[in-house]
């Protein structure tokens, strides 16, 4: 038969093991939420979160980052993309004004796309899919467009939603390492300004040609 020392030390090894399971457990959890925690907080930063607050950037900020796909069902993400060069970033609703400025956007792509300069834009009309399809079809639309189905992208760069909207500035030049350089809106803004700033990004001297006001 056991002893009372015997029985004692038995008893303190199994406390050592319940302790040293516990203490294992806690820290296990605590990996697990901290890995879990920097995973969102990622996810947060790449994925704009609707109703979130914002505040609309301005020229010199840096561009906020945002992943969206568009209309042929591909991923984009701006910060892949201002690694490798400059960014014209048009949040639009196609309104008549703006659908009158599609032309200007064509340009603006045809002028400077083999100049390191990405023309995209980014539907603010939600989920209707169908007026953009339709818009890109009938204007041969070849710059990018992206489905920003709860205006989370939007959001990021007007600091506030409203379906169907425009934001007050909807139109960014970015350049090559994600600093806006411009902000404005469109229609409204000239093709000059537009094309002054691109001239000075990619050193170029290139007519403006002609396009919206003068």
């Amino acid at each position: 038969m056991m002893n009372r020392i015997e029985r004692k030390n038995i008893m303190d090894c199994e406390r050592s093991k319940r302790l040293t399971y516990s203490i294992y457990h806690s820290l296990g959890l605590m990996i697990f939420l901290l890995m879990l925690l920097g995973s969102r907080n990622a996810e947060t930063t790449l994925y704009a979160q609707k109703g979130e607050k914002y505040t609309a950037p301005r020229v010199g900020d840096q561009a906020p980052d945002f992943l969206l796909d568009d209309f042929n069902g591909e991923t984009f993400v701006l910060s892949k993309l201002i690694k490798k060069g400059n960014v014209v970033l048009w949040f639009t609703n196609l309104c008549d004004g703006c659908q009158s400025e599609i032309p200007t956007v064509l340009r603006l792509k045809e002028m400077y796309q083999k100049k390191g300069v990405e023309v995209v834009a980014v539907s603010v009309l939600g989920k209707d899919r169908k007026t953009v399809e339709t818009v890109i079809k009938e204007n041969k639309v070849s710059f990018r467009f992206l489905y920003d189905p709860i205006g989370a992208a939007t959001q990021q760069y007007s600091g506030k939603y409203i379906e169907g909207t425009c934001p007050l500035k909807n139109i960014f030049i970015i350049e090559k390492g994600g600093k806006i350089v411009y902000a404005s809106h469109l229609p409204g803004a000239r093709m000059n300004e537009l094309t002054t700033q691109l001239n000075k990004m990619t050193w170029e001297s290139i007519p403006s040609g002609k396009g919206t006001q003068q």
